[in-house]
């Protein structure tokens, strides 16, 4: 029997090493995908089978077919909780991406990189980040003191100083003050990835434009913006479908009242699964708001050009 030779050995050893050095990230990523797989994939494929039954309070698995998805969609109210959705993802996106650039330009460039009044900058930064650092809880109850209905309440209280009598806010104008309570919140999260952004700028370039006689706005527009391209498109993408998934915040504070005024698709679902208890209904329009968010989200990203931006160079942040 011939024996193998040294240098067959080695080509054993250094295939068996290879083979050993592909399975290692695999097994250092294993209980990533065993912990999604528990506790996102599989409640994800019982949610989409649910949405074929009429489940209620019993428990029941009663196999419907579409026919919950026939009366999800001839449900006279979907349509304007739908509209409603839409209005408010979009207006609540644009408002957010575009106060978030505003801020960062404003304490980030302005402030920290021409005028060099870096504790200014980050004292305000600071305080604006304070919406998205505070618990959901908290950050309900102070809006709900803000607006509350009795004289005790600062807006009230500031309309008793010009001798007004206090008004019921959150009756008046629900959609108003939980438009502006989210739009903060989200606003205010990005902030370090603007301001990221435009830190990551070489200052050389900014300053070689300051000596050529460029304006500080003219930098902000030719310099600053194509650098927060990047961060735009990631925070618009982000920003869609936290919108879409927005409950809590209206949970707290109007419970998608007065007469469903503040009724979002995805407090609708909630509303049905928990409230009513109609499972098998709050399956079948969890799976259309997955839908919904997933064809917007893909528009954001051809709006945006992802594939071109993912060929160019861009800022690592």
């Amino acid at each position: 029997m011939k024996q193998p030779t040294i240098a067959e050995i080695d080509r054993k050893e250094d295939r068996k090493a290879r083979r050993r050095s592909k399975r290692f990230p695999f097994m250092l990523m294993s209980p990533f995908f065993v912990l999604t797989g528990l506790f996102v994939i599989v409640p994800i494929l019982i949610m989409f089978v649910m949405s074929f039954t009429d489940m209620g309070l019993t428990l029941e698995w009663n196999f419907i077919g579409f026919k919950t998805y026939a009366r999800l969609f001839a449900d006279p109210a979907l349509k304007t909780i739908i509209l409603r959705t839409f209005i408010f993802v979009i207006l609540g996106t644009i408002c957010s991406v575009l106060s978030s650039i505003f801020i960062t330009v404003i304490t980030t460039f302005y402030l920290d990189t021409i005028y060099r009044k870096e504790n200014a900058g980050i004292i305000f930064r600071i305080i604006w980040l304070l919406p998205s650092l505070t618990p959901s809880v908290v950050y309900a109850f102070i809006w709900n003191y803000v607006f509350g209905p009795t004289d005790y309440h600062l807006m009230n209280i500031v309309r008793s100083w010009f001798g007004l009598e206090p008004i019921t806010w959150f009756a008046l104008y629900p959609q108003q003050i939980l438009f502006l309570a989210v739009v903060i919140t989200s606003a205010s999260s990005s902030i370090i990835l603007f301001s990221a952004a435009v830190r990551q700028i070489p200052l050389h370039i900014i300053q070689a434009a300051r000596v050529d006689g460029a304006s500080p706005l003219y930098i902000c527009r030719k310099i600053v913006l194509p650098y927060l391209r990047w961060p735009i498109t990631q925070k618009t993408l982000w920003s869609v479908l936290i919108y879409f998934c927005t409950y809590e915040i209206i949970f707290l504070l109007t419970k998608g009242g007065p007469a469903g005024k503040t009724t979002t698709f995805a407090y609708y679902v909630y509303q049905n699964a928990f409230n009513l208890k109609k499972f098998g209904m709050g399956a079948a329009l969890a799976v259309v708001l997955v839908a919904m968010s997933a064809l917007l989200g893909l528009l954001v990203l051809r709006v945006f050009k992802v594939n071109e931006q993912l060929q160019d160079p861009r800022m690592d942040i």
